[in-house]
């Protein structure tokens, strides 16, 4: 039974990886990309191909990213809203219409500053923590 399970749970893994890993060209929605709640504030949407994950964030007012880092560059463009980064001590303010490049391995925070505010990340590589589950960063206390 137990060796039923883990291979039951090694082909969810691997369809789950074969789905996200798209190989063909695919139309999708932002908004209606699968969601993930991640905490009372923010949920998230995400797609990724072979090589990069989009993310599509939706923000409450005062919701956090805590501070976190990974090898991943990332560009979020602001579609909606604002939101406060914090980058090595220095704060930007992005609004509607602008976005933020963080290079990759360096420590950065995300607020939302108003209600309905939706983030659109692009992560390059993929966000494997993301696909496996190992992004708990979510669950840490804010500092």
């Amino acid at each position: 039974m137990k060796a039923l399970k883990s291979v039951f749970l090694l082909a969810l893994v691997f369809s789950s990886l074969t789905v996200l890993s798209q190989t063909k060209v695919t139309h999708f929605e932002l908004a209606k990309l699968p969601s993930k709640q991640l905490n009372n504030k923010v949920s998230r949407g995400l797609f990724s191909g072979k090589n990069a994950t989009i993310g599509y964030f939706t923000f409450a007012k005062g919701a956090i990213v805590p501070l976190h880092h990974h090898d991943n560059e990332q560009y979020t463009m602001i579609l909606k809203g604002s939101v406060k980064v914090t980058v090595q001590g220095q704060v930007y303010i992005v609004q509607a219409g602008e976005g933020i490049f963080i290079p990759s391995n360096i420590p950065h925070m995300f607020e939302s500053l108003e209600d309905g505010t939706i983030d659109v990340d692009f992560f390059a590589p993929k966000r494997l923590d993301w696909i496996n589950g190992t992004d708990n960063y979510f669950n840490k206390p804010i500092k």
